[in-house]
């Protein structure tokens, strides 16, 4: 017995290669499935973790004419199903203005967000959006400021800087009571993390260039004789909504709790303002501007956290394409590996059978060998998959976000499930492998296995074609066909590996392609600005006799689903003449224009096949304001990205009353610096926003960035995977044919010759494999687009032509580097082998 357990030990030494292509096989399966699936619920638990910490909002509510301190008292006593819905807030003064930045002998200027708080309380546990100083430290006087630290569009501005206020803000001229400040630190809030993200505003170049936070001393609202006699205190207020910390963000429960709660606050705007509008009235007469609150919930209305939701659902969809392909070349390469080694111990076997020894006793070694194999490559794989893997995505969307530290998540019961499948998976291909010993005599087994028979194939019918092959060539097709097992198990292993490569190109592919689909041939035009008037001479009249455009009415709004009652944000836009499709090309799937001047109503497809929307269902349009109309769907347009409402406008006005247009389109043919036209622009008292196409197209390349990290994970993962595949195969090939490749030395073949008439069977099963695996990638790709595609991001599936020149080019490369390294081994059978017996 002690014997037989020193054979076991010995096994690992002796088979220590096969061994190790186990482990690694099943670690790299067992780390790519956790990697993925656990890299969505880290990224989200880590962002939760961040936003509860520095007290994140869930709702801001904004007024046109500022809050009074009954309004807020009003908002604290809001219910919803009978119970108070604020669980806590903070009210804070906020206005757009121009401002110059100085430093030493430096200047710039910028349009900056100018955010009046108490520093005291919103750093304290009653704060809402609290502020990390990340450099310098907060103020002490009202002379004194810290600014949001830079990305993409805000400045950097260092500590020691003097920003100045240079020009009359959103709120007029006459409130701030300080308008010169040194900058004492720069700080970090949750609103802001995305890179990219572009804050807009209605001066300047129409993007905010910085935020600026200030003591709430530096305004002075009563200095506005407007709000003096309307008793403003602040202009926005950050609300937490009660129970919302139940829920992790960027999931749709959360989604769901936020969004069906924020609506409560814009009807309660609405009620408060109808007295507010007939002061107004009489205050400033017939021209003024209505007042109204603005509800904007983090889910919808934040750039940063719609940008991070679309980016990490992705990694999700992913997920759980990939992982079942490693998992199966795994099975196969236990399965391959396990079966040789029953093979090569058939004499073994058969003496300890014919000495008394039960088969689960015999089977126990090889059960221990592979299990072992399988824990430690389960070890290893649970490291990968809760912390590397995890790690190395987090890493990847720094490219796009500053991110906290990121929060590993060890799940037991998911780590026990995996472990269960791999240990499963081991003993069922070992059980497999070892079926002869159960079946055959000891005496069959102690006698050589006769060596397979040679069979005539089919191409040796064909005399005309048979006849003209050499015989290296005849060899290797008979080969091929005399070795079925590992004939269909480096196609199939091959196969996998290719079609995994592929995917990942081909899947950039589409993004990209879905992108320029979008961004070129629906949307045509480049510039969108909504105003109140065009008036003779004005800037904007200008731009538009200069170049092509639509006049069209548009709106930010919500679209309530009625089956599921659901709410997506969606741009409105109302149609009143022919000519759009020159500008927004609105089109059905098959390319037909949708002619919207004769009546109804086209929601965007995205939308469509998300919730279930068909041609003839009623959704509910809900403005800014509150109010909402019933909207019935007569066609459905093709578009990706956003949401868009094309509405007749003859309709739009039965249904909203809306009669005029409020917004162009226009066609530049890039001809203007986005910077200087929107300052060209916003210089126009009558315009009140400007929308570069660019703009929004750069937030879904990033996703596209982000996305060529994660699949240059997955191609590396699918390269390591046919490499210890191949390594395998090329290896057991190799032993089962040791008598056979030293017989050719014998005949005087070369390294060389010897080499070729080994590889060129597996070099012929690669590229069949390979070919076979571009078919199976481009069908994956299929299902991999419909899986990542969303409401908000839909994409269609694109291969392109390099993505099969560059998975086919890698698989060759990576079997060609096996090939190499296995040459070494193939060199070292000696000719004396010819003599000594295959087992």
């Amino acid at each position: 017995m002690k014997k037989y357990t020193k054979t076991i030990f010995k096994e690992f030494k002796t088979g220590f290669g096969r061994f190790i292509a186990i482990m690694a096989i099943i670690a790299l399966g067992v780390g790519f499935m956790i990697g993925l699936s656990q890299a969505t619920p880290d990224m989200k638990t880590s962002m939760d973790k961040y936003f509860s910490s520095q007290n994140a909002y869930d709702v801001n509510v904004k007024s046109v004419y500022g809050l009074t301190d009954g309004d807020l008292e009003a908002i604290a006593e809001l219910e919803y199903d009978g119970e108070t819905m604020v669980e806590s807030m903070y009210a804070y003064i906020s206005s757009d203005a121009p401002i110059s930045i100085e430093l030493g002998t430096s200047k710039q200027t910028a349009s900056a967000r100018i955010r009046g708080v108490n520093f005291g309380t919103l750093t304290s546990e009653n704060g809402v959006n609290n502020l990390t100083v990340e450099e310098g430290r907060l103020p002490e006087n009202s002379n004194e400021c810290v600014v949001q630290r830079e990305n993409n569009n805000f400045k950097s501005i260092a500590v020691g800087s003097t920003v100045t206020i240079t020009g009359e803000g959103t709120l007029g001229g006459d409130v701030y009571a300080q308008t010169a400040f040194t900058v004492v630190g720069i700080v970090s809030s949750p609103e802001y993390y995305y890179l990219d993200a572009s804050e807009q505003t209605t001066i300047g170049t129409g993007v905010i260039g910085a935020v600026v936070y200030v003591d709430e001393a530096a305004y002075d609202l009563s200095a506005n004789a407007l709000f003096s006699a309307l008793g403003v205190s602040y202009t926005d207020v950050d609300i937490i909504l009660k129970g919302s910390d139940k829920y992790t963000v960027f999931t749709d429960n959360y989604s769901e709790y936020v969004t069906e709660r924020s609506g409560g606050f814009a009807t309660l705007g609405a009620s408060r303002c109808e007295s507010l509008n007939s002061m107004l009235a009489m205050f400033l007469g017939e021209d003024y501007t209505r007042a109204q609150w603005y509800s904007l919930d983090i889910v919808s209305s934040n750039v940063s956290y719609i940008g991070f939701e679309m980016n990490a659902d992705k990694v999700t969809a992913i997920a759980g394409i990939f992982p079942v392909f490693f998992i199966t070349v795994a099975a196969l390469v236990a399965l391959t590996s396990m079966t040789r080694m029953v093979e090569e111990e058939r004499l073994q076997i058969g003496t300890l059978k014919a000495l008394g020894y039960s088969n689960s006793r015999i089977v126990s070694k090889y059960m221990i060998y592979c299990c072992v194999a399988s824990l430690i490559g389960c070890g290893l794989g649970m490291l990968l998959g809760f912390s590397i893997f995890p790690t190395v995505i987090w890493e990847a969307y720094k490219v796009l976000y500053y991110l906290p530290d990121l929060v590993l998540a060890f799940s037991p019961v998911y780590a026990i499930v995996v472990l269960a499948i791999a240990l499963a998976l081991t003993v069922g291909v070992t059980l497999y492998a070892a079926r002869p010993m159960f079946v055959e005599k000891p005496s069959q087994m102690m006698m050589q296995k006769a060596p397979k028979a040679g069979k005539r194939i089919l191409l040796e019918r064909v005399p005309f074609v048979w006849k003209r092959l050499k015989f290296k060539h005849k060899a290797t097709i008979r080969n091929i066909f005399r070795y079925k097992k590992n004939m269909f198990m480096t196609i199939i292993s091959v196969m996998g590996c290719t079609a995994l490569i592929f995917v990942g190109f081909a899947l950039s592919n589409s993004i990209s392609e879905t992108i320029d689909l979008q961004f070129t041939e629906i949307e045509k035009f480049d510039v969108e600005v909504r105003y109140d008037a065009v008036e003779e001479g004005s800037e904007l009249e200008s731009l538009l006799l200069d170049n092509d455009y639509f006049t069209l009415y548009a709106e930010d709004g919500n679209v309530v689903f009625s089956d599921s009652n659901k709410s997506e944000s969606v741009t409105l836009y109302g149609i009143y003449s022919d000519g759009v499709n020159g500008y927004i090309d609105i089109r059905d799937d098959d390319g037909n224009a949708i002619d919207l001047t004769g009546g109804g109503a086209a929601i965007c497809k995205n939308y469509a096949d998300e919730h279930g929307v068909e041609i003839g269902d009623t959704i509910t349009y809900r403005a800014t304001d509150g109010s909402e109309c019933k909207v019935t769907i007569t066609a459905i347009a093709e578009n990706y990205f956003g949401g868009y409402l094309y509405v007749n406008g003859d309709y739009l006005a039965e249904a909203m009353g809306y009669t005029a247009p409020n917004a162009c389109v226009i066609i530049t043919g890039g001809g203007y610096d986005s910077t200087e036209l929107s300052e060209t622009l916003y210089s126009d008292s009558n315009v009140t926003s400007v929308t570069f196409k660019a703009d929004t197209q750069a937030m879904y390349s990033g996703l596209d960035e982000i996305m060529g990290y994660i699949i240059a994970l997955l191609v590396v993962c699918a390269g390591a995977l046919a490499a210890i595949v191949l390594y395998n195969l090329v290896n057991i090939n190799i032993d089962e044919r040791r008598k056979e490749i030293a017989t050719l030395k014998v005949l005087g073949y070369t390294k060389a010759e010897v080499a070729g008439y080994i590889y060129r069977e597996s070099a012929v099963l690669t590229v069949v494999g390979t070919l076979l695996g571009l078919l199976l990638g481009w069908l994956l790709n299929n299902y991999a687009v419909y899986c990542i595609s969303g409401g908000m991001a839909a994409f269609v599936a694109v291969s392109g032509v390099w993505s099969f020149i560059v998975s086919t080019a890698l698989t060759l490369v990576f079997a060609a580097i096996v090939y190499a390294f296995m040459t070494i081994k193939l060199n070292r059978i000696d000719m004396a082998d010819s003599l000594k017996s295959n087992e």
